[in-house]
């Protein structure tokens, strides 16, 4: 920027202010030579009329849905620090921001209407000329290459995961997994050092369109020549499976499915065909199971009749070919199996694997060896333990936390507790965690959005209990309030099974400072409980609700909703002493309460019949006095 003779700034001109060379030297500085080149690469678009509630975050979610975004800011005003409603976008290249262009100008976004234009560097005292044709096409030989990569399985959640796949082929500059509203699409974008690299892992990938070939992103793929095979052998690899079904026809590709978990095989896989009459002619002779051998008892003898060819047996196993089909509606299987499967799991063992950090997301290389080691150790505990023990279950809504800093108490735990739901539902808007699946949210039952509207008529919290455990000096249990020592574990129960999954999910693995300003992160997994135990739980409180119907009605009644603990207090107050009868014997309960929970089903006595029971007690007491006195 220039400075007047005065020595002060000049002011900034409109033109100025809406060139994005301009607006970086503002906030740098200077300007750089790389962000100069993604103007003059013509790779940056100058976004005006953006809706008011635009950020940075929510501009580059947009682009993307689209087109691999580098880099996306909104201009923001200083003071205010409000959006001044435009903004700029640079794309991977001039291609990407030529199609942009052309395809976002004029959209609908949040009720405005984004105009696009590609934005131009600002002319300098010196000015250059245009470059001759013959450099013009040596440096666009020399950008680097970008693929489009479609039908992406969908254990590549990661852009990570997506360079990783491509590093065979040479040096990944770039990776992309575009996102709309926090779910995948199923395609991303690869560049790659150096031309031969990405034209041979475009011709290895089979991908037909080519690195340079704008994406059309509401293109459903089509998987009429992709079949879908089970009881794969785990040894089978890639190239092997491509290779055995080349008798069917030319494979454009063959993937094995991953395990996301193990990282190994899974069983399972896909193989696309060229021609689709060739992924036909491989479905319609592919042998079908006998429904009568399937009723019968499972055998680990192979039915050689069932592929007399071998066209179809790989390794000694005997292939399951289907059709493939796409990715919603293999959602919607995949969730109504695991519902299934997941009705008949009484136990809910499913939930074993909630909390389970998986080595391909980012979060594992940030966990240390002990960490690692801390959680293997309880994973295979938790599992033993459930095994042993018909009687232990996993509960859908109470939390186990353990790695808590010590200076933690229960009221500050149950303060995370609210926040992690809070947080949960900020990342899934923003697009950085996935949402919970319909399967997911279907576990708390059919009667769950009424109990939900209970819970909020009545104005109750979704935490149900947030509680620390506590030891004395001694190393005993004793209550928080006795000013006892945390053990560094602790409980949430939520009030229904959608909160308890998402509390988890943000917890597992946050990271808090202890109060000598040390890191450690939570483990936090699903409390196992033991089924009789809950069940003489639930029992008991049923029993007091059905013992005391007729004593609650007559206290609220009266407007005095007073427990005999507290009937006792009030007549101690007055010194008057309750008759015998009433007494209490050791273990908190007197006969006629005790005698009704044995009896289960009995109902309580009325004011009247208590009455007459005392005065026949006492006329019994008072005869058995006189014959011992006579006696004497």
């Amino acid at each position: 920027m220039g400075a007047s003779k005065n020595g002060r700034k000049r002011p900034h001109t409109e033109a100025e202010e809406l060139d994005p060379a301009s607006f970086e030297d503002r906030d740098n500085g200077a300007v750089k030579a790389s962000k100069r080149a993604r103007v003059e690469e013509r790779r940056s678009l100058f976004v005006r009329s953006l809706p008011p509630g635009a950020t940075s975050e929510s501009l580059t979610d947009f682009f993307s849905q689209h087109y691999p975004v580098k880099h996306a800011t909104v201009v923001v005003d200083q003071k205010t620090k409000e959006s001044r409603g435009y903004g700029f976008v640079t794309l991977a290249d001039a291609e990407d921001a030529a199609e942009a262009k052309k395809a976002l100008n004029n959209q609908d976004w949040n009720g405005r209407r984004i105009r696009i234009d590609v934005a131009e560097p600002r002319q300098r005292n010196n000015t250059t000329g245009e470059l001759p044709a013959h450099k013009v096409r040596k440096e666009e030989l020399q950008r680097p290459p970008k693929l489009i990569v479609r039908n992406l399985p969908w254990s590549i959640k990661t852009s990570e995961q997506l360079s990783h796949l491509f590093r065979s082929f040479g040096k990944v500059k770039f990776a992309d997994l575009p996102q709309d509203k926090g779910k995948l699409k199923g395609f991303g974008f690869v560049t790659l050092r150096g031309r031969p690299n990405a034209e041979q892992g475009s011709d290895d990938e089979d991908e037909e369109e080519g690195g340079a070939e704008s994406l059309a992103p509401k293109r459903m793929t089509d998987n009429t020549s992709t079949v879908f095979i089970r009881n794969l052998p785990f040894t089978t690899t890639d190239e092997q499976l491509k290779d055995f079904f080349d008798h069917f026809g030319k494979v454009r590709y063959a993937r094995v499915v991953m395990d996301k978990v193990t990282e190994k095989p899974a069983g399972t896989g896909f193989v696309c065909f060229y021609d689709v009459d060739d992924a036909k002619k491989c479905i319609k002779g592919a042998p079908r199971p006998d429904p009568s051998v399937a009723a019968a008892k499972n055998s680990i003898l192979q039915d050689e009749s069932a592929d007399p060819d071998g066209k179809y047996t790989l390794d000694g196993r005997l292939l399951q070919v289907a059709q493939a089909v796409n990715k919603q509606e293999a959602t919607n299987l995949a969730d109504s199996s695991l519902a299934k499967r997941n009705e008949k799991d009484k136990r809910k063992l499913f939930l074993l694997n909630e909390g389970v950090i998986d080595r391909g997301s980012p979060l594992f290389n940030l966990l240390t060896p002990s960490e690692m080691q801390v959680r293997q150790a309880s994973a295979a505990q938790r599992k033993k333990l459930v095994q042993g023990n018909p009687s232990l279950h996993l509960s859908l809504t109470r939390l186990a936390i353990r790695n808590i800093p010590r200076n933690m108490d229960s009221k500050d735990l149950k303060e995370l507790a609210r926040k992690a739901v809070v947080e949960f539902a900020k990342e899934v808007k923003a697009g950085r965690r996935q949402p919970l699946s319909k399967e997911e949210n279907a576990r708390d039952g059919k009667d769950a959005k009424e109990k939900e509207h209970e819970r909020k008529a009545k104005g109750k919290g979704i935490i149900r209990q947030a509680k620390i455990v506590f030891e004395s000096g001694q190393g005993q249990k004793m209550p928080e309030k006795d000013g006892g020592k945390s053990r560094g574990y602790g409980f949430i129960e939520y009030t229904s099974h959608h909160w308890a999954l998402m509390g988890l999910r943000y917890l597992n693995g946050h990271q808090l400072e202890n109060e000598v300003g040390k890191k450690q992160r939570l483990v936090v997994e699903f409390a196992i409980e033991n089924a009789q135990v809950v069940q003489r739980r639930r029992a008991n409180e049923e029993r007091s609700r059905q013992l005391n119907p007729e004593h609650n009605k007559a206290a609220k009644a009266e407007g005095q909703p007073k427990t005999n603990a507290q009937h006792t207090r009030d007549d101690k107050k007055r010194g008057r002493k309750g008759d015998r009868g009433d007494k209490v014997h050791k273990g908190g309960k007197d006969r006629g309460s005790k005698q009704a929970e044995e009896e289960g089903g009995r109902k309580p006595e009325t004011d009247a019949e208590m009455k007459h029971r005392l005065i026949a007690r006492t006329r019994v007491m008072r005869k058995k006095k006189a014959l011992s006195r006579g006696k004497k």
